[in-house]
């Protein structure tokens, strides 16, 4: 045990006084606290300073979050009802609880106080601290001197963009043009200036050091940086023999050559010749400073002249309004949103603290300190080490040197990480020095015994491993039954943490994480797969259990990194799930297209909005389609009268029950839990329904209701639980969160594969040892920013601890010889970062010596090795592990469901036709499709491999996604026109294909216009603009109930229908729907034409007759074609004036485009016309 610190045993600690409890991570923290709860209970302990017994609300246990409250309260009442049992049963497993039993007097009495206080639990004086402040000042208003009732603010974002806009207005709007300018390359406006000020706006015990104080008002800043740029200028220009005194010294001459010299030296007097009117400094007057040209000058005597000191006095301070506008603007929004709360009677939470505080330390303060001490007469702090002065000083004040009353603080320096929230660790430090009692916990009850050695040896490799001497690291036991944990792979038990040293010399931080990530993503693959082959488990003292998806975690600093690592875990198949995604629902795709909906809704007689939401994923409708629709009268006004359906439903029933019925019948489930989509998709529609349902009870209207959705969109932000994105679930996936959410949980496999990354202090912010305050410099001062980055680097310390203790069972950790910046150079910059402070002791290093101080990490229970870059094996669905999944067996239904009218289509028909038909061809005479069916020469074999590995459209790439690429590319040409290449190019690219396909497919395009489709002789290129139609949206009713029966007699009339099998599907009422690529007009008569991007084989001779008859049966084309004639037929019916089928319906064209070139068309094309008794049998249908 270190010393100065004493083992706590929580049966025994004297609850009297103030008390430090230092808890490291997995020590039990949370079960100490339980302990001592029990105790004051029931009055336990020799040294117990008080006479009786204490109920459930006279114990005040004080905790910083809403979910830790939450799980205090639950622990601690299983606690008690657990020690209830205990006693009643006189017996238990538990040793703890039977050490307590033991110094139970009276048990029936012990009894009773339990069930009183699990029975009163929902009193129990388990707070936050913004709870327990708000609780005091409520109950003891006149005592606080604060009014009787007050609003309590939520969310004070309004408050603070009002304040900041009354600002801007106020002060930035009137300068002149030229400061304005200045201003706005600060920040773009209010909004941007708000973030800036969002994290000291609530700190006003920061001390600011600024100009302000000397310069008034912003213009004044402004005259005093243009007359010091003025002044420079002058003194440069009567400046003489600058460059005699610089060639005659010891300079060093490689840099300050007679090259770089009189062009640094004219660059810098033509500067000073120029108006000034902005701070612009010529770059290179930094190096006639004479602390540079003192650092130049190592081996020789350095240039002397007085214009080199005026130059370093100059750059010494900065040449920006930057801190008087802080400055200025920090003073005028306090005092705003204070004037607005007083006026409105509100106060925020931050005011809950402030407004306690000041009413401990007035005159009558004792006596509201006296009040609460004997309403509280014990008070537990958890999680101590993210407390501020404020919250310190007001517990101070309550119980600082008091009899009959306890304060324990409980917390763990080491895991103060929430500093950006204001959490100051140098409080605790405080704390510690005003405290004499100190107790540790020193058993890690959380991770294998290997782990704790591990972090041990780890934090421990530096004498000062978290910069302050204040925040030592003691070394920490493993707990016994945890002594057989560990990781096994392949048989053999690994090491508890493990180094990946990214091979080579120094990498940028871009380099790195991609590495990492794919290194990462390639490793959870191996473990996964060999869990599969029984070669990964998870070993406990009496058992293993195979290691699954969900077993490991991956941490990350922020969403960027985690949006990188997911990348490399996408590629590689691995399902994961980000689970620290707290965006408001209101930034999503999601709420931008709820809103297009809404609008469509409200006034569908608008058509360009009625159109915007079909644009919108809910609905699913082609873009192409989008705007056909509009051209199609009875389609478009069916649409209307659906939206005025949902509008009538709004109104009558609820923005909620509208979103049902829409969801219902438009198959927004059915499109939104499609391959393409996710199911967030539909989890963030449904979230949005009910946050506008709630939101409509303080709307008037439906258009108001429209309003204040648009406003939540321009303002997503939101410190509302409902409004935040709802987290997908985990179950068997791999886990990605950021470390600060990840403290107080555990996972057995870790992996942190960006730890050697940091962030230089961007702010000169840090703690003052000699006035013990924390102080914000404006000014950017460099010592000052060397303090605020030294405490940059011992809070990443204190993540990295974090991190690595959240492991059970295995850590892996990703490291590099990382240099930040552009220029590469031979030493790192890790030891900047917390991994390459502990690793390198502080000390910069090359790549290789990195490699070597690794080495003390080489052994049984920590190791490091050379990460490979291996891209990892593909995780299948069909691999993942579901031993220990239960099988359960679908009831069937004994009769048929009576299906209503609806919409299907000829995809839906060979879905119901259960593919059948492919196994069923019996009058097709097979062909097989390995081999073409005339036989190649040798020289022809060799050519056609050759051509494989060429860029043609046999080689193009197969598959959904690019078929649509080419259907798209041909609806969108003008056939008569010439090709755009820059145009091609534009698309190719688009769709992710390299450049050299631009020439390959626009000779296949060419081809394509070229192709003579039947005798006729007509191609796509002689076919203008005016007389072809794409991509033609058709609806089919039927007069009668459609049955397959009918329908097979009916398509055995077409020969090509008549060599394939019956189609089989349930009876269907309602319509069909389709949409046909092209509609043409070609000397009198109407053509239809489908594309079709079937990949036969890998040359053009695979193209025939045969084949293409044979897919276009297999495929059952001929339904396709001829419910695309019958509604073709009737459109042209209603359409064209004494319409007459034979003499105005030219025929069939079925065009398959990988088999055109420009030899040999007509294998290419599949063409037919169905008979007129045909079409008239459809029609009756």
């Amino acid at each position: 045990m270190q010393k100065g610190y004493s083992k706590l045993e929580p049966l025994t600690l004297p609850i009297t006084g103030e008390v430090i409890i230092e808890a490291s991570a997995g020590t039990g923290k949370t079960f100490t606290i339980g302990l001592i709860y029990l105790r004051l209970l029931l009055g336990l302990g020799k040294k117990l300073d008080f006479i009786r017994r204490l109920s459930v609300e006279e114990i005040l246990v004080v905790t910083f979050t809403d979910s830790s409250a939450a799980e205090l309260r639950t622990r601690i009442r299983s606690n008690i009802h657990e020690l209830r049992i205990a006693c009643i049963r006189e017996k238990t497993s538990n040793p703890i609880l039977e050490q307590l039993i033991s110094q139970i007097t009276n048990l029936p009495q012990a009894i009773l106080h339990l069930s009183i206080a699990e029975r009163h639990m929902h009193a129990a004086a388990i707070f936050t601290i913004h709870g327990f402040c708000q609780r005091i000042l409520h109950t003891q208003p006149i005592e606080s001197g604060v009014l009787f009732k007050q609003e309590l603010l939520v969310d004070e974002t309004p408050l603070q963009r009002q304040a900041t806009f009354d600002f801007w207005r106020r002060y930035c709007y009137p300068l002149p043009k030229q400061i304005a300018r200045i201003v706005r390359k600060l920040w773009a406006g209010p909004e941007q200036l708000l973030q800036t000020l969002l994290p000291w706006l609530y700190r006003e015990e920061i001390f600011l050091k600024t100009t302000y104080a000397t310069y008034k008002n912003i213009e004044q800043q402004h005259a005093n940086i243009i007359e010091r740029i003025k002044n420079i200028k002058k003194s440069w220009l009567n400046a003489q023999n600058i460059q005699e005194l610089i060639e005659k010294s010891g300079i060093d001459r490689r840099s300050y050559n007679r090259k770089n010299l009189p062009y640094w030296l004219d660059s810098i007097t033509q500067w000073a010749k120029t108006e000034t009117v902005d701070y612009f400094i010529v770059k290179y007057l930094v190096n006639f400073s004479q602390s540079t040209l003192l650092n130049k000058s190592i081996n020789g005597e350095p240039p002397n002249h007085l214009i080199f000191l005026e130059i370093d006095l100059f750059l010494l301070k900065p040449l920006s309004l930057y801190d008087c506008v802080i400055a200025l603007a920090l003073q005028h929004i306090r005092c705003s949103i204070k004037r607005e709360k007083s006026l409105h009677a509100k106060i925020g939470f931050h005011d809950l603290l402030t407004l306690l505080h000041s009413s401990l330390y007035m005159p009558n303060g004792k006596i509201l300190a006296k009040i609460i001490q004997n309403n509280y007469p014990v008070a537990l702090i958890d999680e101590f080490q993210d407390t501020d002065i404020q919250q310190y000083r007001i517990f101070h004040a309550i119980y600082h040197n008091t009899s009959h009353s306890a304060l324990l603080l409980i917390g763990d320096p080491k895991q103060a990480i929430y500093a950006f929230r204001g959490a100051d660790v140098f409080t605790y430090m405080r704390a510690r020095s005003d405290i004499r009692e100190y107790y540790t916990l020193e058993t890690n009850w959380r991770s294998s015994k290997d782990m704790v050695n591990a972090v041990n040896l780890l934090f421990l490799n530096h004498y000062n491993p978290f910069i302050f001497r204040e925040i030592p690291f003691i070394r920490i036991k493993s707990a016994t039954p945890n002594h057989h944990l560990h990781f096994s792979l392949n048989c053999k038990i690994q090491p508890a943490l493990k180094f990946w040293l990214q091979p080579g010399n120094t990498v940028n931080i871009n380099d790195y994480q991609e590495f990492m990530a794919q290194e990462c993503a390639a490793e959870i693959s191996h473990w996964l797969h060999q869990s599969i082959n029984s070669k990964a488990f998870l070993c406990y003292t009496n058992n293993q259990k195979p290691v699954r998806a969900s077993d490991i975690t991956i941490l990350v600093r922020r969403r960027s990194e985690a949006e990188i690592v997911k990348k490399a875990l996408y590629a590689l198949n691995i399902p994961s799930v980000y689970l620290s995604n707290r965006d408001s629902i209101f930034s999503t795709l999601e709420a931008q297209e709820m809103l297009y909906l809404l609008q469509a809704i409200l006034k569908p007689e608008k058509k360009s909005i009625l159109r915007s939401s079909l644009s919108t994923s809910f609905l699913g409708i082609k873009k192409a389609s989008v705007y056909s629709i509009k051209s199609q009268e009875v389609v478009w006004s069916s649409l209307i009268r659906r939206f005025f359906d949902y509008q009538e439903c709004w109104k009558k029933y609820g923005v909620l029950s509208m979103l049902r019925k829409l969801i219902l019948q438009e198959k927004i489930a059915e499109n939104l839990l499609s391959p393409s989509h996710t199911k967030h998709y539909l989890t963030n529609l449904i979230h949005l329904g009910e946050v506008l349902q709630e939101a409509s009870f303080i709307c008037a209207n439906e258009q108001i209701l429209i309003n204040w959705l648009i406003k939540k969109i321009q303002q997503p932000y939101s410190y509302k639980p409902d409004q935040c994105i709802r987290l997908e679930s985990d179950y068997n996936l791999v886990q990605i969160i950021t470390i600060h959410k990840s403290k107080g949980l555990q996972y057995p496999l870790v992996w942190i594969p960006f730890a050697a990354t940091f962030r230089e202090a961007k702010n000169a912010i840090f703690y003052d040892h000699q006035t013990f305050t924390t102080v914000l410099d404006l000014q950017q001062d460099t010592k000052n920013m060397i303090l605020a980055d030294q405490e940059r680097l011992s809070e990443d310390l204190r993540l990295l601890y974090v991190a690595v203790t959240r492991s059970i069972f295995h850590c892996s950790i990703g490291i590099a010889p990382l240099c930040i910046g552009r220029k590469k150079t031979d030493k790192s910059h890790i030891h900047r970062s917390a991994l390459g402070y502990l690793i390198q002791k502080g000390q910069a290093m090359n790549a290789s010596s990195l490699k070597s101080a690794l080495q003390v990490f080489h052994g049984d229970i920590t190791t490091f090795t050379i990460a490979s870059g291996q891209k990892g094996k593909p995780w299948q669905d069909s691999d993942r592990n579901d031993v220990n999944i239960q099988k359960i067996h679908l009831r069937t239904l004994s009769y048929p469901i009576k299906e209503n009218w609806k919409s299907t289509s000829y995809s839906d028909l060979l879905q119901k036709h259960h593919n059948t038909s492919t196994a069923n061809i019996n009058n097709i005479d097979r062909l097989s499709l390995k081999s073409p069916d005339i036989h190649l020469s040798i020289n022809q074999s060799i050519s056609s491999i050759v051509e494989h590995t060429k860029y043609t459209q046999h080689t193009f790439p197969k598959g959904t996604r690019s078929g649509i690429f080419l259907h798209r590319l041909l609806s969108s040409l003008d056939f008569s026109s010439p090709l755009n290449i820059s145009w091609l190019e534009k698309q190719i690219i688009y769709q992710g294909l390299n450049k050299e396909w631009v020439p390959v497919i626009h000779e296949w395009i060419e081809n394509i216009l070229h192709t003579t489709l039947n005798e006729t002789g007509v191609s796509l290129y002689n076919i203008p603009m005016k007389d072809k139609q794409v991509e033609l949206k058709f609806y089919l009713p039927f007069s009668q109930p459609l049955t397959s029966e009918k329908l097979n007699k009916i398509m055995q009339q077409d020969p090509l229908s008549a060599g394939c099998p019956p189609l089989r599907f349930d009876q269907i009422k309602g319509m069909l729907e389709g949409s046909i690529d092209l509609v043409f007009l070609w000397k009198g008569k109407y053509y239809l034409l489908d594309y079709k991007t079937h990949w036969f084989g890998e040359s053009g001779d695979y193209y025939t007759k045969d084949r293409i008859m044979q897919a276009m049966q297999e495929h059952r084309y001929d339904l396709q074609y001829q419910l695309y004639t019958l509604a073709l037929h009737r459109y042209l019916r209603h359409r064209l004036i004494n319409y007459d089928y034979q003499r105005h319906f030219g025929g069939i064209i079925y065009l398959f485009l990988r088999g055109v070139n420009h030899l040999e068309h007509q294998n290419a094309v599949y063409n037919t016309l169905l008979h007129a008794d045909f079409i008239t049998s459809m029609d009756q249908l």
